[in-house]
């Protein structure tokens, strides 16, 4: 099976970066890095791929040339990249997270694990603390915030194409709770898993493994702000797939965030779309009727945008990115 990782950066090659290049080299991963107009001129990787913005103009996607620069949604450009060469399964992560030497650990298609027992939105961090540490990830609904998950009485051993890690040290929470909490070094569960099941979390884009089937679904928003792009994704994601009785595997800790400098009140504002949309947008992906089966994702997709752009929660511009993205994706897949 080839596997690759995927990251985007406007920064120097850092400790991160240079632990990725080690593991990728080491366990022969396709290592695919995407600049930005704000990416060091020099940035160089001596193993690996990294594409700066000419580089990524010269690619036969449509996306790439057409994708705004100084946004995060380039790494859709990445994604295509890998898909193109053959990768069945891609690892996307950050800039500013550091691989543990057990990042590789949950790459395994089947597990055996507890399963959430509710549905609905409910806090995954709750179970990755040994004190009930009033945490939550970015994008959880604040009035969701003390739904602990339970678990079923026996477990479940089945193929998860969608995986979730946490990242400990600096975790991937929300403003509100990074200017509530000024000295932020959580220390999650070590190599601890579980099923989703039928319940909803927010989904990002730190320490993610996406499997082939789930590919057409990786798309990031382009008319949103970057502190949602993610959440966004993941939301229309879990739904589409939770259509087809899939469900999504959390495990840590594999990565530790050293976080990158961000002015909280500017993540706060890029956040403000999640707190006042992300659940009369998850009632609208909720009570649409999605068709089974992968073969239908992208139709699933474009339904999805569709009805939530009705619903003012995107602007309409975004069916002109998506629709770029899905004739990409069907030339890759078909």
């Amino acid at each position: 099976m080839k596997n690759s990782i995927v990251l985007t950066t406007i920064n120097k090659l850092n400790a991160n970066i240079k632990k990725l290049i080690f593991l990728s080299e080491q366990n022969d991963l396709e290592l695919i890095v995407i600049g930005d107009k704000k990416t060091p001129k020099n940035f160089n990787l001596k193993y690996g791929n990294y594409y700066n913005i000419q580089d990524q103009k010269k690619l036969r996607f449509n996306f790439s040339k057409i994708c705004p620069l100084n946004s995060y949604s380039r790494k859709n450009i990445g994604y295509l990249v890998s898909i193109q060469n053959g990768n069945e399964t891609i690892i996307e992560t950050d800039d500013d997270n550091y691989p543990k030497n057990n990042f590789l650990k949950f790459l395994d298609l089947k597990h055996e694990v507890n399963e959430i027992k509710e549905i609905g939105w409910t806090n995954v961090y709750k179970k990755f603390t040994k004190k009930n540490l009033n945490i939550w990830p970015r994008g959880l609904p604040l009035n969701k915030i003390e739904k602990s998950p339970t678990f079923k009485n026996k477990k479940v051993r089945k193929n998860f194409y969608l995986k979730q890690g946490v990242c400990e040290g600096n975790p991937d929470v929300d403003a509100i709770y990074r200017i509530i909490n000024k000295n932020i070094n959580i220390k999650f569960k070590n190599e601890y898993k579980f099923s989703l099941g039928k319940a909803f979390s927010p989904i990002n884009s730190q320490n993610t493994i996406w499997s082939k089937i789930l590919f057409p679904l990786m798309y990031l928003p382009v008319t949103c702000t970057m502190r949602a792009t993610d959440i966004w994704r993941g939301l229309i994601a879990l739904n589409i797939i939770s259509n087809d009785n899939l469900s999504v595997l959390f495990y840590g800790t594999t990565m530790k965030q050293n976080r990158n400098f961000h002015v909280l009140e500017n993540d706060l504002m890029d956040e403000l779309p999640l707190f006042e949309s992300v659940e009369n947008a998850f009632e609208i992906l909720k009570n649409l009727k999605l068709k089974k089966g992968p073969q239908n994702y992208l139709v699933n997709l474009h339904k999805s945008y569709d009805y939530l752009i009705k619903n003012d929660i995107f602007d309409k511009k975004e069916m002109f990115y998506l629709n770029s993205w899905i004739r990409d994706i069907n030339k890759l897949i078909t």
